[in-house]
């Protein structure tokens, strides 16, 4: 009982400086965001240390830490590993959804990384409401796994190699005619093919605009935009279930979950993984 005083003794006090000491300032400075940083990670390390004994005041700190990284985030700063910490402080706060937002948020910064997709994939089996992916969803996501799985850079990178390869084969063949180049020629040309349009996809497209992810729990999925309209499921959803965002009307989106089914939900029960579509209501 002591030590879970001390704790929470200690995380009052030190929210209660930073507070007071940022309240009043546009933004955080170099030296003001390093100490944030680091009173985040150890935060979370506290957590991990006291979670087998004390699971309480694990999660009280776990939620400390995830409050600190979304100081950073809300300053600001914005990149992969920054994403991938808070959508672990999340997790082990409990809570899902916005661990599920954050680890998604931190796929558009290091897409392919083995800790965020292994964790990401151990979040969404969390999930209380399971929604199967429709068919043609599911082949689409099979077929281009390998588009989502890697960085922009990665496969621009591929598509220069193959592009240059291509040519160089096919200036070879002038001095070596043989039709042992037709594979290799072939297997370049496709190469260099799929991944410019891959990368032109990323490039024009980004497909994360309008997807996004439940935040609350009971949330119920309405036939119309408004409280008045019938409930589109018989059970509500709960947080961590992944959408698209199809329209916006007021205080209310309508959205498509996996299985291809659509309703409307309020805004502020969920997020999106864009954050600019998020603060400027897009539509």
């Amino acid at each position: 009982m002591r030590q879970r005083f001390l704790i929470m003794l200690t995380l009052f006090l030190s929210l209660a400086l930073s507070t007071q000491a940022f309240a009043n300032a546009p933004s955080l400075d170099e030296s003001q965001r390093l100490a944030v940083l680091a009173e985040a990670q150890q935060a979370y390390e506290q957590g991990v240390m006291i979670l087998r004994d004390d699971p309480l005041g694990a999660r009280v700190l776990f939620n400390s830490s995830a409050d600190r990284f979304q100081l950073l985030v809300d300053d600001g700063v914005d990149n992969g590993r920054l994403f991938y910490n808070l959508a672990n402080a999340r997790l082990q706060a409990n809570d899902l959804g916005q661990a599920i937002l954050n680890y998604r948020r931190a796929q558009q910064y290091i897409p392919g990384d083995e800790r965020v997709e292994s964790n990401l994939v151990f979040a969404r089996s969390l999930v209380r409401s399971r929604i199967a992916t429709s068919g043609q969803q599911a082949l689409l996501d099979t077929l281009f796994a390998w588009h989502h799985a890697t960085s922009t850079q990665a496969r621009f990178i591929g598509f220069s190699v193959c592009y240059l390869a291509f040519w160089g084969i096919l200036f070879a063949r002038l001095f070596h005619s043989g039709r042992f180049w037709r594979y290799p020629l072939l297997a370049m040309a496709l190469g260099w093919i799929g991944l410019g349009i891959s990368v032109g996809a990323d490039l024009w497209s980004p497909s994360s605009d309008d997807d996004g992810v439940i935040v609350a729990d009971d949330v119920v999925v309405r036939k119309g935009n408004g409280e008045g309209f019938e409930p589109q499921f018989e059970e509500p959803l709960y947080q961590g279930v992944e959408f698209e965002q199809l329209e916006r009307r007021a205080d209310w989106m309508q959205i498509r979950l996996p299985d291809s089914s659509t309703g409307w939900i309020r805004i502020d029960q969920a997020a999106m993984i864009d954050q600019s579509a998020s603060i400027n209501g897009k539509t």
